[in-house]
């Protein structure tokens, strides 16, 4: 009889053991902010955007605004380059350097190119709620100090606030060349967070 408890007890332990191993597998890692290295690139280009000082002509505000924000993503991306090591966010990562290399070539040159002289203040009073509402969103972001894992969280709010701006621009901007913009901002960004999304959830556990 005592030895069927023994043996009852230990199995008991036993399964206990194995639940917990589950859990540990199962549980959310987190690092703080303040040591994250992908975060800290994010509030610095955030602090910077915040501290612009805006022109009340819409498509010149945009193009400042987003030249500043793709920036930042190119520094995301260095970063991912550097330090990750999952084949498909480093893939990713080339592509956002390729292309926002390029889109920063063209709002330099409209920006050098377009005089401001439009008056809308309601675009950048809309500009800074959305860059706050983003500052905020980023902020409650899980981040555990995996390269490629946080490089993915990030961009997706960062790719989501690029695209309130741009959508911001078509509804107040006037100039062809940031319309267009705009709109190839909305596709191809909302198309990267889809695929970046789906590398989350096929890689739950990093």
């Amino acid at each position: 009889m005592k030895l069927a408890i023994k043996i009852m007890a230990m199995a008991g332990i036993l399964l206990f053991i194995q639940a917990c191993d589950k859990d540990d597998i199962n549980k959310i890692k987190i690092q703080n902010h303040d040591d994250n290295e992908m975060m800290t690139i994010m509030h610095n280009m955030m602090d910077e955007m915040m501290a612009m000082q805006m022109p009340p002509d819409p498509d010149n505000a945009f193009a400042l605004m987003m030249r500043m924000h793709h920036q930042g993503a190119i520094d995301m991306a260095n970063k991912e380059l550097q330090s990750g090591d999952d084949a498909q966010m480093r893939e990713m990562a080339q592509k956002i350097i390729k292309d926002q290399k390029a889109e920063i070539q063209e709002l330099t040159t409209f920006l050098n190119g377009h005089v401001p002289h439009l008056n809308v203040p309601e675009f950048v009073t809309e500009q800074m709620k959305n860059m706050e509402r983003s500052g905020r969103v980023t902020d409650l972001q899980i981040i555990n100090g995996d390269t490629d894992h946080d490089f993915a969280m990030l961009m997706i709010q960062h790719h989501q606030n690029a695209i309130e701006n741009a959508r911001l621009e078509l509804i107040y901007g006037h100039e062809s060349a940031m319309q267009t913009m705009a709109k190839n901002i909305i596709e191809k960004q909302d198309q990267e967070i889809s695929e970046i999304q789906t590398w989350l959830l096929a890689n739950k556990n990093r």
